[in-house]
């Protein structure tokens, strides 16, 4: 009797067991495939080879060794994935790249059919080579275009191909192309460059003035120094007061409309008021020199 329990324990556990595998396997996907591979990434042997790419959406790892790959409808299991492998192992949310190169002793994960530029089908059996996981029917495809399930659920070409990765692609955007949308006229950008050109220019002004204040400062203080003269009054030189300015400034008017007293042949006689006269003069009193004159 406890033979027969042992028996059924171990025969439930056994069944459990493979309900879980079973499960686990059913849970995989076909997210992406390539057909036309010339630039993409290459296989072990260094070969652009056509690639399968299958998806573990599970929480826990898949073992997907022991199914069946095929590129024919009439013939499920025209390649059955080796088991015992630990590459065939696929962690939780992770992917695996099956090579379609045709060789298929190359390893575990190389079939022995190649994918159909022009187009083709293809499907994943269970272990029993008779329950279908997932099947795919792709178009031709353009070299280095990939064959991809989208967020909908949905098969579609993409040019951005991510083997072993997520299919959604997040596209960095430049500055340079943000911009573009937002002024495509180049406006921005113009005004942009000008703003620069001219702050520049502004800025080397103020340095060179600076530089010349300074210069002629130095050049001042040398002459000063060298001719004995108090460095301050030649500092300050040229700093008169606006008074100053005002009376040369009047000079010069007056000199060039010529306004000022002209005496030329005028006499001008004044009165005196001192006690003089002519005939007090002692000039006056003098006699006259004799004049001697000869007879003839």
């Amino acid at each position: 009797m406890k033979k027969t329990k042992k028996g059924f324990l171990l025969l439930t556990l056994a069944l459990l067991s493979f309900a879980t595998r079973a499960q686990n396997t059913f849970d995989l996907k076909i997210n992406e495939l390539l057909s036309n591979n010339t630039e993409n990434i290459t296989d072990d042997y260094g070969v652009h080879s056509t690639w399968i790419e299958i998806y573990n959406p599970a929480y826990g790892t898949v073992d997907i060794g022991g199914c069946y790959i095929t590129d024919d409808v009439n013939n499920p299991k025209k390649y059955r994935i080796p088991q015992g492998d630990v590459s065939t192992k696929i962690p939780p949310l992770q992917y695996l790249l099956i090579w379609a190169d045709g060789i298929d002793y190359h390893g575990p994960l190389y079939t022995n059919f190649k994918l159909n530029a022009n187009g083709g089908y293809l499907a994943l059996y269970s272990n029993d080579g008779k329950t279908l996981i997932e099947q795919v029917k792709y178009p031709a495809l353009e070299a280095n275009v990939s064959y991809v399930k989208n967020d909908s659920n949905e098969w579609e070409k993409a040019n951005n191909i991510t083997p072993r990765l997520q299919n959604k692609s997040y596209e960095v955007e430049s500055a340079a192309e943000k911009l573009g949308k937002r002024d495509p006229f180049g406006a921005a950008i113009s005004a942009t460059a000008m703003t620069v050109v001219f702050s520049v220019l502004i800025l080397l002004f103020l340095c060179f003035k600076q530089l010349a204040k300074f210069h002629l400062k130095t050049s001042k203080k040398k002459a000063a120094e060298a001719q004995g003269v108090d460095i301050d009054k030649v500092e300050h030189a040229g700093e008169e007061t606006g008074d100053i300015y005002a009376a040369i400034a009047l000079a010069l008017k007056l000199h060039h409309d010529d306004i000022h007293d002209v005496e030329d042949m005028v006499i001008t006689i004044e009165r005196e008021d001192k006690m003089y006269s002519p005939w007090n003069s002692k000039l006056q009193s003098l006699r006259q020199t004799p004049e001697i004159r000869k007879n003839k």
